[in-house]
């Protein structure tokens, strides 16, 4: 079923999260009733662009459960992350998970290479966008891991928790922060050397990031 648009804008490109479902055969009609009921409630949620319905794409090799795909896309991630921590959204998924209701996700980081083309007026090579998400993930997640731990949170609502933190503070500070002081290397403007210069320092920061991650107590664990 093709996506169904909200009026997304034509100048920032939405975030996209994509959702696989591993479903019992004898449990299908249940997983497509829960869809629709999730799917109804995302569409009166503020900032909605786009969903489509889940999509077969096979069965599981090693399970037998039946897989399938469906997508989401709000206008920004925080949008996203205020659906998916909604009232209303957990109260449909608390019904449906007591009855085996289970899902994975991943988000279309491309987005990032997407908003940064439009932020330089040219085209971004994903793999570097991808490198930069890389450099402010990896210690963001870190750092987060060692804050959370401490609270009394229940393994689902520290991931959940933690999710919407990493994706607030890398969308909309962190990516484009580092973005604007790696803009020449992204961009392909500027010399060659300094080119070279920013993708050691990039790589650089990742290695001593390992080292000072495993060395600390903290971390390292």
């Amino acid at each position: 079923m093709p996506a169904s648009p909200a009026d997304p804008s034509e100048t920032v490109p939405p975030f996209t999260h994509r959702f696989l479902h591993r479903v019992e055969p004898e449990g299908v009609a249940a997983f497509l009733a829960v869809e629709a009921r999730l799917m109804a409630a995302a569409r009166r949620q503020q900032g909605f662009v786009a969903e489509t319905a889940p999509a077969p794409l096979g069965r599981d090799p090693h399970a037998g459960r039946l897989l399938y795909q469906s997508e989401l896309s709000f206008t920004t991630p925080g949008a996203f992350m205020g659906w998916m921590d909604c009232q209303e959204r957990r109260d449909l998924l608390s019904v449906a998970e007591r009855g085996g209701y289970r899902y994975e996700g991943r988000s279309d980081w491309e987005g990032y290479a997407r908003w940064l083309g439009e932020a330089g007026r040219t085209v971004v090579p994903i793999w570097k966008v991808n490198l930069l998400v890389l450099v402010v993930l990896y210690p963001t997640v870190a750092g987060l891991r060692v804050l959370l731990r401490p609270l009394p949170l229940d393994a689902p609502t520290g991931l959940l928790l933690g999710n919407a933190c990493t994706v607030a503070l890398t969308g909309w500070w962190l990516v484009p922060w580092v973005s604007r002081r790696c803009r020449p290397w992204l961009e392909g403007t500027g010399c060659r050397r300094g080119h070279r210069l920013t993708l050691a320092a990039i790589l650089a920061s990742l290695v001593l990031m390992l080292q000072l991650f495993r060395a600390l107590p903290a971390t390292s664990s």
